[in-house]
């Protein structure tokens, strides 16, 4: 099992929102389990919204007044004869906190608010909170939703809770006609886990090796022919480039086992060794090293094979230990020279 507080970390680094690791010390608190932490996070910096301003837009309004705002819409207010009543319908722009991101924070509180396992407390909280978004709407929220939302650099403190909110959209299921709201242990989802894992690591690497260049890649093949737009596209997880002038390619893969199984035999999935074999034989002018990142909580592997000049890892990463000690390994990994591995022979593969 994933401790709650390693959860948060990884969801920090993945978002690339690595201040607000200090939103909430998780450490600290007792949560029974992921949709509380995710109410918690949410309610905590909703509030810390509320208290340094929401954000605000102009928007649109149109409405009845006596005498003129705005703009008149003189065709509706003849057409309905307003003037003769010693009104005009107006158009104008109203500063207003009803806008989209304050709108998916109070759906989201709604939503949540509703869940039958929610902490009484942190229940009660949260529609304390909900009082003071009244002139907010609810909204429907949608998959398209959250890529409406327009982040610019006044209004980028609404990121990281905007991820929680989508976050609980893809994980939470409402009942049609009972309401009822039930949350899905995305961490049993493999797809999910593994774009969660695979940024995470993207992130974490970018942050904590600020010297190294780290980025996605694409490859091309070294092919010779004709019609070459029919190969496929061949895109790395993780490249990263070192000032020694090293190269090491990691491929972040997430299993809810670490091996696949054959028969009776652990063996390492073949198509990620395949894949990352095809990514060092097409590597265009430079020796690179390959590595295969497995999460785990229980078994742990620290693998080496050479084929000629190409060196192929495969190494484990335990989720299952305090954060210290993960970031610690994460970098270990990285800092491992080729000289410090055991090497094994490719008949085990």
């Amino acid at each position: 099992m994933i401790p709650i507080e390693n959860i948060y970390y990884l969801l920090c680094y993945a978002w690339n929102r690595l201040e607000e690791k200090e939103l909430m010390n998780v450490s600290t608190i007792e949560v029974p389990d992921l949709p509380n932490l995710l109410a918690k996070v949410l309610l905590k910096g909703t509030k810390a919204l509320i208290n340094r301003g929401l954000d605000k837009q102009y928007i649109a309004e149109q409405n009845l007044y006596q005498g003129i705002k705005g703009r008149v819409a003189f065709n509706y207010s003849l057409r309905k004869n307003l003037f003769q009543q010693g009104l005009a319908m107006c158009e104008f722009d109203e500063l207003s906190v009803n806008i989209l991101p304050n709108q998916i924070l109070k759906t989201s509180l709604q939503n949540v608010v509703k869940l039958p396992t929610l902490d009484r407390k942190l229940k009660r909280d949260i529609q304390a909170v909900l009082y003071q978004l009244t002139d907010i709407d609810a909204i429907e929220i949608r998959s398209d939703t959250f890529s409406s939302v327009q982040i610019h650099r006044n209004n980028q403190y609404y990121l990281f809770l905007l991820n929680i909110c989508e976050l609980l959209h893809q994980n939470l299921s409402i009942h049609e006609k009972t309401g009822e709201v039930k949350f899905k242990d995305f961490l049993r989802d493999e797809r999910q886990m593994a774009r969660l894992f695979e940024e995470f690591v993207r992130n974490f690497y970018k942050i904590e090796v600020p010297e190294a260049k780290v980025f996605r890649e694409d490859l091309h093949w070294q092919f010779t022919g004709e019609q070459m737009q029919f190969l496929p596209k061949m895109q790395t997880d993780i490249s990263i480039q070192l000032p020694s002038n090293r190269k090491i390619i990691i491929d972040a893969k997430y299993y809810a086992e670490t091996l696949q199984h054959f028969y009776d035999a652990e063996k390492i999935h073949s198509r990620n060794l395949y894949q990352m074999f095809a990514y060092l034989k097409n590597q265009p002018n430079q020796q690179a090293e390959g590595i295969l990142l497995y999460p785990t909580v229980q078994k742990s592997l620290s693998l080496t094979y050479t084929y000629e000049e190409h060196r192929i890892r495969v190494e484990t990463l335990n989720l299952n230990q305090p954060w210290m000690e993960i970031k610690r390994d994460l970098l270990l990994i990285l800092d491992r020279k080729s000289s410090e591995l055991e090497t094994h022979s490719t008949e085990n593969i």
